[in-house]
This record gives C-alpha cells, sequence and structure tokens, in this order.
C-alpha cells in the first residue's frame, strides 16, 4: 500500500478478511442522529435524538466531513462504531444530494421516518 504523505515500510503480519462481519447493535449512551437531506438549502441536517427519542438538536451543514468533526468535536457520540456508522450515512446523503437520488437512512434495518 501506498501512504499519501509518508513512505510506507511493508511489514504486515497478517491479513483479516472481515467478508460478512456484522457488528452487534448497541444503542449509543449519548443518543442516535437522524439525517434527512434539504434539497432547497442543498445541505444535510442531522436531528441529534435522546435514548428516550426526544429530538434536542439538529446540526446542519454541506458536507459529511464538518458535521462528522462537529459532531465529534461537541462530544455527540461515544461509541467509535456509532461515529463509524454515523459516517457512512452521512457520505450516502451528500452523494444524494450531488447525484440526485433520494436519501433514505437505513432502509433495510430502520422503518424510522426522518424527523
Amino acid at each position: 500500500m501506498n501512504g499519501k504523505w509518508f513512505e510506507i515500510i511493508d511489514e504486515t503480519k497478517e491479513e483479516i478478511d472481515a467478508t460478512g462481519f456484522r457488528q452487534k447493535w448497541v444503542l449509543d449512551p449519548k443518543g442516535y442522529f437522524l439525517i434527512r437531506v434539504n434539497l432547497k438549502m442543498k445541505s444535510i441536517e442531522v436531528g441529534h435524538c435522546t435514548i428516550n427519542h426526544c429530538l434536542i438538536r439538529v446540526i446542519k451543514g454541506k458536507t459529511p466531513e464538518e458535521i462528522m468533526y462537529k459532531i465529534i468535536d461537541l462530544g455527540y457520540v461515544s461509541l467509535t462504531d456509532h461515529a463509524a456508522y454515523l459516517g457512512k450515512e452521512l457520505e450516502k446523503a451528500f452523494l444524494s444530494l450531488k447525484l440526485g437520488f433520494e436519501y433514505v437512512q437505513d432502509p433495510e434495518f430502520c422503518p424510522l421516518t426522518n424527523f
């Protein structure tokens, strides 16, 4: 593998096949997020809900990076798998804005509607 900023010395000791691995779902004690695309404003909106299902804030931005880093900076996630999931969903929402397809959060897992 090549690095972008550094010369990488390959000392690979192990290769791990993650095919088919599914993380066990655990609710983040800091809450969960509902994501929607605002076509009029060409932005992504993220509703932060408590574990008791109360919408307590909305974070808005134009890119997945600015939203994700703001959420991390403010301490709204406590589980790394939750942060990874959020990054994946924010990227899907961003691509839907750019490419013009409808964004649906977790269509195969969660029947909740956007906030």
